[in-house]
């Protein structure tokens, strides 16, 4: 009985909160006709939209989904301070984010959405809720009738209260079906074209006159501050035009291109710190880049022409707005004079619904709205018919003239679009010049690289040659020697074995120290190929151990947290070994430094000796950098007379395992 008793107030609150929500729709109207307060608006339809499923979902128990929205995106400052929106610069972020707000809520298919529900809830959803509180009325009149009053009065109040939980269920399906973001139809009729164009017509409209307020703004304030404002004004005009060919382009389908020429890249300053713009000097660069971009403008033809197109706004806003205007006047007849059958009721002026010739008009006006006499109720729905069919039909025709007179001043010309067509070729040949610069250096420095690796080569060549040389010279002249030498002494042995024992037990003894010379000597040419010691405990090791064997004291500062490939450990060893070598020749202490930092291996040798080291003297730089150089290494000498001597090896490689040992 709670529910029932509630529901029948609550059907009454919902009557006025659609009805409200109806007068807002009108706002919603109006402020797409005035623009400016278009993104205020359609905050204040969410919010409202918003409060009324939560009205649907706690007192009708319908389950209203919300529709998904994104929030208008934020304007984002540039390298030179302006803020972008679309192909137009503005100086504040306001300015920017308001344009931005605009084009998102136009495109929104939610708002739309919304303000269908405004505007069909009371002819819709309140219907069924408006059930409940009627029949209360009625019991309540029903009072005056007589004895049998109070028992009309019971039954009206009962019927309502046995109703009112239906009407709720009724008001949330229906307000459930309407806020819901239907696909639209791959083809619709006549009548769902024609609306479309009509109100597509009207937003248009506004946008048009917006463009003449601007307008008008100009030619005031430039006659008011004898042109001081001038370039304030102007900057305004572009932004309302570039809505409207934007607007115009998604509405219709007709491309209205952007004619306005390109804006002058920011004035550089001369030697003194000023900017010249024309013949005079500027010391403040935004003021440099404003009047900048304000010549470029106003010298610009499609400015004017976008003048041009704005005072046509008192002749195609009107006739643009006509549809509207005969739609809204069909409306009334068709609604709301058949719902206020009577002379006191009628609506004045135009929207009487009777208005069929002129004297009616004027007879409406005269008397307050009242009916001549002689004409029925009745012929306001004929006539509301006949005015909404009208003006459905001349949406079409009417969008096609506003869209000839678009195109005729908004597009570009010939000459703009030959202009545009003329700097893009230029960009595209300065960027073709461009990439052919680039290539041209790439293959500078491919040619310049295959001739650094080719040199390297031939040096690895000749190193790996000269090595190979070296090992084979100490071969014949040093161990292969001495094993003649000790093959010929135990053929001796052999012979004297019988005749002179002491003889030949002298010879073995010869022949066994010339032997271990021999191994000696192959031990020594092994160390020099690939020394064991690096080959078991790695460089830094082996490079600690070649420093114990120089003899001037060396310091060794190493953190290498791994091995390196063995060829590469190979050539930085014998590198410092060869550093470590010219160094002891001339200096009385050395400190190495070995580090390993982002694939990058650095080597830095300090002597403290006389200087002037010369790669050309034959001191061994030369090999060291062939060396270094079939692993792209690099060395770098400082060496200046009276020293300090300072090499600097270079390496890129990487570590490929923790190291073994720390001694």
């Amino acid at each position: 009985m709670t529910r029932h008793a509630l529901a029948a107030p609550r059907c009454a609150c919902l009557v006025l909160f659609t009805a409200a929500g109806f007068a807002y729709s009108l706002v919603m109207l109006i402020s797409v006709t005035l623009v400016v307060p278009f993104p205020a608006a359609v905050a204040g339809q969410q919010r409202l939209v918003a409060f009324a499923r939560r009205l649907a979902r706690g007192w009708t128990g319908i389950d209203v989904p919300d529709v998904p929205r994104t929030p208008p995106p934020l304007p984002q400052r540039r390298a030179d301070g302006w803020y972008a929106h679309g192909v137009t610069l503005y100086r504040s972020p306001r300015t920017a984010r308001w344009m931005s707000a605009i084009d998102h809520y136009g495109n929104d298919p939610a708002a739309a959405v919304e303000w269908r529900w405004l505007t069909l809830a009371p002819f819709t959803c309140a219907v069924p809720v408006l059930l409940p509180p009627a029949l209360i009325a009625a019991g309540l009149l029903a009072l005056r009738a007589g004895p049998w009053g109070w028992l009309a009065a019971g039954g009206a109040v009962t019927a309502a209260l046995l109703v009112a939980p239906t009407s709720l269920r009724w008001y949330g399906r229906s307000t459930r079906l309407l806020l819901q973001e239907r696909a639209r139809p791959a083809r619709t009729g006549w009548i769902s074209r024609a609306w479309t164009a009509t109100w597509r017509l009207g937003g248009l409209a506004g946008l048009h006159l917006a463009g003449l307020g601007v307008a008008l703004l100009t030619v005031v304030t430039t006659v008011v501050s004898w042109g001081g404002l001038l370039l304030a004004v102007t900057t305004l005009t572009r932004p309302v035009t570039e809505m409207y060919r934007r607007q115009a382009h998604r509405w219709t389908g007709v491309a209205l291109p952007s004619p306005y020429r390109p804006l002058p890249p920011p004035p550089v300053p001369d030697e003194d710190g000023t900017y010249r713009i024309g013949r005079t000097l500027y010391t403040e660069p935004d003021m440099a880049v404003s009047l900048q971009r304000h010549r470029r403008v106003s010298h610009d033809p499609a400015t004017w022409r976008d003048q041009l197109w704005a005072w046509g706004a008192p002749v195609w806003a009107p006739l643009t707005l006509l549809p509207a205007l005969l739609i809204g006047a069909g409306f009334f007849g068709l609604v709301w004079q058949p719902i206020t059958w009577a002379p006191w009721a009628v609506p004045i002026g135009l929207f009487t619904g009777h208005w069929i010739t002129p004297f009616y008009l004027w007879h409406a006006l005269v008397h307050g709205g009242v009916v001549p006499a002689g004409i029925p109720g009745w012929t306001s729905v004929p006539a509301g018919l006949l005015l909404t069919l009208l003006g459905l039909a001349l949406a079409a025709p009417l969008t096609r003239a506003r869209i000839w007179w678009d195109a005729l001043l908004l597009r570009p010309t010939t000459a703009t679009v030959l202009a545009q067509q003329v700097a893009r070729l230029n960009a595209g040949r300065d960027a073709l010049a461009d990439r052919v610069e680039e290539l041209d250096s790439s293959r500078e420095l491919l040619a310049g690289r295959v001739e650094q690796l080719s040199t390297r080569r031939a040096d690895t060549a000749d190193a790996a040659a000269a090595e190979l040389r070296r090992i084979e010279r100490d071969l014949h002249d040093g161990a292969q020697a001495r094993l003649v030498a000790v093959g010929l002494g135990l053929g001796a042995v052999a012979r004297l074995m019988e005749t002179d024992p002491v003889r030949a037990r002298q010879l073995l003894t010869q022949a066994q120290e010339t032997s271990a010379t021999a191994l000696a000597e192959l031990r020594d040419l092994v160390r020099g190929i690939h020394p064991p010691v690096l080959a078991e405990r790695g460089l830094t090791d082996a490079v600690r151990a070649i420093a114990l064997d120089t003899p001037l004291p060396v310091t060794v500062e190493t953190d290498l947290s791994g091995r390196l490939d063995p060829a590469v450990e190979s050539a930085v060893y014998f590198a410092v070994c060869e550093t470590l070598a010219n160094a002891a020749r001339i200096a009385g202490t050395v400190t190495l430094t070995m580090r390993h930092h982002d694939g990058l291996l650095r080597m830095v040798v300090t002597d403290d000796g006389p200087g002037g080291a010369d790669p050309s003297a034959g001191t061994g730089l030369r090999g060291i950098m062939r060396r270094l150089g079939a692993f792209d290494g690099t060395l770098t000498l400082h060496s200046p007379k009276g020293g300090p001597t300072v090499v600097i090896m270079e390496v890129p490689c990487a570590l490929s395992s923790p190291k073994t040992s720390t001694s």
